[in-house]
């Protein structure tokens, strides 16, 4: 087989796939009901994604009571596939400044209304749950959830599994199913998961310090404590962050609303002590215990020196305490002038009461509040694919709604799954938190201040016990050993996701390739060892001064610290820009990608003060975890470097530029141009690949329409070839088009065949440059396939300019794009001629030369078409026709490519083409025959003959 180049090695193993209707505009958001046949209990159909890593025989603690109530269990809905498209739609316009729906947030209810379920669906899920003895509770604003309750027998008996308890952790024993949850089968198209089956818990992510002391209104040492050799630690006050991260001293939040999800109460003295001690004048937090949970009774105000639990050692409660107020101390002085809005919960059975503060903070109407602050976390390790689509689903409803939500990354580097602060574990894995998880969060994580920075800190301390004179270099949190010189786990949290893919707006120098969702997003200071100023009198730190002029406090540490504090960022932005901004994240990558803008400070190897830098030791420069008797020998986590790092994101944040920059990053790369026509492809994905071609202008100024043919595999290596097509409106101003992929099924090699064409899921598409191009994808066929590819062009650019120029280049190049023959149906070809290596490449998407009307995508085939093409030429003799077998959907694998045939190819004009084949004998395709080819869409300007 003739090879001309490397780019040509790769387009020789690909073919494409043409659309079903060029004329169509977009997907009709009309929702179908999904559930349309009877229900029959006795027809089943398992739902995946429900296992939980622990919930093994080894584990096994025995079967959950029959008569144990269970509570706050959930069937997730599904959208129909036009729903969902126009869902990512809008919210794609709400992010986009030339949009009428720019910022047009909605309310829980008007998401339901527009992208939930039909009410029949709902009406047919909760009438086969009450037929089964369960009990119908609520159903969310959004319409995706339908919430019910019975006792455990009945539970498990509805969904054909046991349930029984597992030993999760040494010190945790939790229930989950022992095989995936069964349904109706005619329910199955209208529900994703059942949730709480397997509860997720919780953990605060900080750490209290020892008590500490100062004297009121003393210079020093006040809150720079110093042993007896000189070794001094430098605590954190708001005036100190302030200082540190460059705060505007034009805002304080005032008419924004920051709510911090939590399971206790806060002592309001503390709070009040807090800010006489700093100077701070912040708003004291209303609490608010959701309608279905718990309440978690009133705040501790002592503890006790002996005993269990003990100051040293306290309860869970206390534990929670300490969590509520770190948050609120934090995000009230970052922003003084917010409201503070405490949603708590206590437990109610199995269930954390984290998941009744997020659902009322997220679906309850009207919003509580626009920001909200989370600093918890549980492993994806100890969760389910389940779990986390649901939280995703959740935090994009926020995101629609212009809620802007922080979450702590973690505090057990790599391994959010290890116990923090204390001894390595013996068998670490690599896992994030899932809450992180999900692009329509905003994850923070750790930093701390680099070795030798003592100069960054005065002598003695100015009104508010402010001693830092401005930024301060960091490096990554790894706090390796602990205040008794043993080794721990204390670092910030960061890594990759196995469950949900890469956002499209994930892109910035410094970012792997197409794993998943990486985190964390940004950081801010998190190390006891600079620790945060705190009140709490359950701690003996209650900083009220004593008859001596003194007062006791505590340190606060853990990326706990840092989400709360980019919550009162937040609101400060909230307030300079006069409205909700939602999902920071888009904005923060495009500043982050840009240049000279002062956003973000880089946390580096250099910044962090690191002489010997290497991975596999626990430093300031990784989130490793240290073994259990050496720095070396636990988890290697990720190294910090230039741009972004899966240790400290893009770095932390200079508020200040933060506001003056916002909306002022890097321009968006403009999708409405000719230049993008070609072929494209992912290394990872093996012998397939992507065939785009744009009309631009095509419905407007600025607003074209771009074709996309996907010439890929089944998911296994015996299943053959599939292809797929998008199709949809680009518009110049966005920097993403979100596509529906259609399917084809039914159709015949070469003949007028009628098929049936269906939507089966969308992609979201957009571009860095002009060779590199990032698409995810989504199917809603009930594959459960989603995914991440890092695109790149396979033969040069010929016409393409990030601002979208649509400049009249050469003919030879302007034949690329989709042609078919209009005697056939749903079939033809996609060339893409490229004079700079001079080479035709064309893929041919057909079907089985024996294809049956009702036949399914296994009728489907492609070929590919390549030779060299001399500059000006206009016909090509004897082209090789090439297949391939053996691929497997987006992965790489063990393939053949054979030649079953060769072609002559025409071109008459511009728009015109003939295109003679023949077959090998025994091929299974017709001895030879001819396609009269035209356009499937307008010729590009300046083509000529």
């Amino acid at each position: 087989m003739p090879l001309n180049s490397p780019a040509a090695r790769a387009l020789t193993t690909a073919a494409l796939l043409l659309t079903a209707a060029f004329d169509a505009r977009s997907a009709d958001v009309a929702n179908a009901n999904l559930v349309t046949a009877k229900v029959d209990s006795a027809r089943r159909t398992a739902l995946s994604g429900h296992a939980v890593a622990w919930a093994r025989a080894a584990n096994d603690r025995g079967a959950v009571p029959s008569g144990q109530a269970l509570t706050h269990l959930r069937l997730a809905l599904k959208r129909s596939p036009e729903r969902q498209q126009a869902f990512d739609a809008f919210l794609r316009e709400q992010r986009d400044p030339a949009s009428p729906n720019y910022q047009h947030w909605l309310s829980p209810s008007e998401i339901g209304e527009r992208f939930g379920a039909t009410q029949n669906d709902i009406d047919a899920v909760s009438a086969w749950l009450r037929s089964q003895g369960l009990k119908v509770d609520a159903v969310s604003n959004n319409r995706l959830l339908v919430q019910f309750s019975g006792n455990a027998a009945a539970v498990s008996a509805a969904f054909g599994t046991e349930l029984r308890y597992f030993q999760a952790t040494a010190a945790e024993k939790r229930m989950a199913p022992t095989t995936d949850p069964q349904i109706p089968t005619a329910l199955a198209g209208a529900v994703d998961a059942v949730l709480g089956l397997s509860p997720a818990l919780f953990r605060p992510q900080h750490r209290t310090s020892p008590v500490r002391s100062a004297q009121s209104g003393a210079p020093w040492p006040a809150l720079t404590n110093c042993d007896d050799q000189g070794q001094c630690e430098h605590y954190v006050t708001p005036g100190d962050f302030s200082k540190i991260y460059n705060l505007p001293s034009g805002y304080d939040g005032s008419g924004q609303t920051i709510a911090i999800l939590g399971r206790a109460r806060v002592n309001d003295a503390d709070i009040r002590n807090f800010g006489a001690r700093t100077n701070v004048a912040m708003k004291m937090p209303s609490v608010i215990v959701p309608p279905d949970g718990v309440d978690p009774g009133p705040a501790a105000t002592t503890c006790s020196t002996t005993g269990t639990p003990s100051c040293d050692n306290p309860s869970d409660l206390v534990k929670d305490q300490g969590e509520a107020t770190l948050d609120v101390t934090r995000a009230g002085s970052v922003a003084p002038g917010a409201d503070l809005k405490l949603i708590v919960s206590a437990a109610k059975g199995d269930v954390d009461g984290l998941n009744y503060a997020l659902d009322y903070a997220i679906d309850h109407q009207p919003l509580v509040a626009n920001v909200i602050s989370i600093s918890f976390g549980t492993c994806e390790a100890d969760n389910s694919q389940a779990t986390a689509n649901a939280l995703d689903q959740l935090f994009a409803q926020g995101a629609m709604q212009g809620q802007s939500i922080f979450v702590s990354s973690g505090d057990a580097g790599a391994d959010d799954c290890a116990d923090y602060f204390t001894t390595p574990p013996p068998s670490p894995i690599r896992s994030t938190n899932v809450l992180c998880s999900s692009g329509h969060v905003t994850c923070v994580g750790g930093t701390s201040f680099g070795l030798g920075t003592d100069q960054y800190w005065s002598s003695g301390n100015s009104t508010g016990f402010v001693s830092a004179t401005g930024y301060i270099p960091e490096g990554a949190w790894n706090e390796p050993y602990d205040h008794a010189n043993k080794l721990q786990v204390a670092a910030t949290g960061g890594g990759v996701s196995v469950y949900l893919p890469r956002p499209s707006w994930q892109s910035a120098p410094g970012v792997p390739g197409a794993q998943g969702r990486y985190v964390p997003d940004v950081s801010f200071g998190s190390s006891l060892k600079n620790g945060y100023f705190g009140c709490m009198a359950a701690s003996q730190g209650s900083c009220a001064v004593g008859s001596d002029g003194f007062f006791h406090f505590v340190l606060w540490g853990g990326t706990s610290a840092a989400a709360p504090s980019m919550a009162g960022i937040a609101a400060l932005l909230n307030q300079s820009r006069g409205s909700a901004q939602g999902n920071l994240n888009p904005t923060l990558y495009a500043l982050g990608a840009g240049s000279g803008n002062g956003v973000f400070h880089d946390v580096t190897v250099q910044s962090s003060g690191v002489g010997d830098c290497t991975v596999g030791t626990a430093s300031l420069c990784n989130n490793s975890l240290p073994s259990a008797t050496s720095l070396s020998g636990g988890l290697k986590g990720y190294l910090i470097g230039p741009g972004y790092d899966l240790a400290t994101g893009l770095g932390s944040i200079d508020a200040n530029a933060l506001l003056t920059q916002w909306g002022g990053g890097s321009a968006p790369f403009n999708l409405n141009q000719q230049g993008l026509t070609g072929s494209w492809a992912a290394p990872t994905a093996d012998r397939q690949g992507w065939l785009f071609e744009v009309y631009p202008n095509l419905n407007g100024p600025g607003k074209g329409l771009l074709f996309g043919g996907w010439f890929t595999f089944d998911v296994t290596a015996t299943g053959g070839v599939r292809w797929y097509t998008i199709q949809g409106d680009v518009d110049a101003s966005s920097p993403t088009a979100t596509l529906p992929i259609y399917e084809v099924r039914g159709g015949r090699f070469d003949s007028s065949q009628a098929v049936r064409i269906q939507t089966v899921g969308s992609v979201t598409l957009g571009f860095s440059d002009c060779m590199h191009g990032q698409l995810d994808y989504t199917f809603t066929d009930g594959s459960g396939r989603r995914g991440s590819q890092n695109l790149a062009r396979l033969m040069p650019s010929i016409a393409c300019s990030p601002t979208g120029g649509n400049a009249v280049v050469g003919s030879d190049y302007l034949l690329s794009g989709a042609w078919a023959d209009p005697s056939n149906t749903n079939q033809g070809l996609v060339f893409d001629v490229n004079p700079v290596v001079n080479t035709f490449f064309a893929s041919w998407y057909t079907y089985a030369a024996n294809g049956q009307p009702n036949g399914g995508p296994a009728s489907q085939q492609w070929f590919t078409l390549q030779a060299p093409m001399t500059p000006g030429a206009r016909t090509l003799n004897d082209v090789p026709i090439y297949t391939v077998t053996g691929g497997v959907f987006d992965r790489q694998a063990t393939t053949t490519t054979v030649t079953p045939g060769r072609a002559n190819l025409v071109f008459h004009d511009c728009a015109h083409a003939t295109l003679t084949y023949a077959f090998q004998p025994g091929s299974g395709f017709p001895s030879s025959g001819t396609l009269n080819l035209a356009r499937i869409g307008p010729t590009p300007p300046g083509c000529t003959f």
